[in-house]
């Protein structure tokens, strides 16, 4: 080895602290040592002396290798320590080495000292590579989750203005058909930007809380159709389902446009009446469910073939994420998806 090393040697007789640098040396270490006796002593140099080894007796009469071990496992962990004694029982040496001793290495026997210190620096150097790469991942990691968190909140931000130019334009408008489709369009970039939203602020940055993401999304929606709660209930139950963004973007979509429909159609004259939302997992199996308890769904109407861009979009993303679409119309209306959440490759 090139790079000279301070040895600190835990050792009370001095003639063995003399065979075990003269072993080192002929082994062509370049190293400067420091012997210590006591505690004290032992302190001070992992202190002061700033040891890149340290070799250790066992036994001393007023200090013990196991508790200068533990010493060291404290203040210095990254130093290699390597036992060098005479005869100890293989209990010792097995606890020894749990405890963290790189190796053990017997008084009559020092010319396998310098293998066991080699291989113990070069488990220190490797170790040491490993820290450094995981800590620059680390960095690299909280440096790609601060930008995602920058690109969520543009896009959120960006979705917004698009919701809030709608609104202004929708002012201009008289033709009632042509003041739902910018207020739905309004709200398809509400829903998009709620998601965005929860995110950016999330400490999960390819999932969210599904449950809580459409309880915003679906009070959004009485407030942008000036629905009072008292008339409209809400009933949404999907506590603690988490859900990949690819899957929770399409199913918040849906929610918009079974919802926006709901609204729209199922309580006419004034009528009072319940829209619940419902999203289960059953192994890996998710049921999401939107229904009303309103006047119920037209028996003329192909919700499959419909003209209607809402219905299109709600088959069209139902495909998306590999689902199937039922529609139920006993007392009321009720549209039920079931899909597996799909695998998303990770994107580099």
């Amino acid at each position: 080895m090139e790079e000279e090393l301070n040895v600190l040697i835990l050792e009370d007789v001095e003639l063995d602290a003399e065979l075990t640098e003269y072993e080192m040396r002929r082994e062509g270490l370049k190293f400067t040592s420091r012997r210590v006796e006591t505690e004290k002593e032992y302190l001070n140099g992992i202190d002061n002396f700033n040891p890149d080894l340290i070799l250790a007796d066992n036994a001393l009469p007023s200090f013990d290798g196991l508790s200068a071990l533990e010493i060291a496992r404290e203040k210095c962990p990254q130093v290699p320590f390597i036992f060098v004694s005479g005869k100890i029982s293989n209990e010792f040496a097995v606890d020894v080495l749990k405890k963290g001793a790189k190796d053990y290495v017997f008084k009559n026997n020092l010319s396998k000292l310098v293998p066991a210190i080699t291989r113990a620096l070069t488990e220190k150097d490797e170790l040491e590579e490993l820290i450094e790469s995981r800590n620059k991942l680390e960095k690299a990691l909280k440096e790609k989750e601060m930008l995602l968190k920058e690109i969520h909140h543009r896009i959120k931000n960006n979705l917004m203005i698009i919701s809030s130019l709608l609104e202004l334009q929708s002012y201009y408008i008289k033709d009632q058909a042509d003041l739902d489709f910018f207020r739905e369009s309004r709200t398809r970039a509400d829903s998009m930007a709620i998601i965005h939203e929860r995110l950016y602020q999330s400490k999960d940055l390819k999932r969210i809380e599904f449950g809580d993401y459409v309880a915003s999304l679906a009070t959004d929606l009485l407030d942008i159709y000036s629905i009072s709660p008292k008339k409209i209930k809400l009933d949404i139950k999907a506590a603690h389902i988490m859900m990949d963004i690819n899957t929770a973007i399409p199913l918040g979509l849906i929610t918009n446009e079974l919802m926006t429909n709901s609204l729209k159609y199922a309580f006419p004259n004034n009528r009072n009446g319940t829209i619940s939302i419902i999203v289960s997992k059953s192994h890996d199996i998710f049921t999401f469910i939107v229904k009303d308890d309103g006047i119920g769904f037209p028996k003329d109407l192909d919700y499959k073939k419909s003209d209607s861009l809402g219905l299109e979009l709600v088959n069209s993303l139902t495909n998306q994420i590999d689902g199937k679409l039922e529609l139920n119309t006993n007392g009321g209306t009720e549209f039920k998806i079931t899909f597996k959440e799909l695998e998303y490759k990770e994107s580099i």
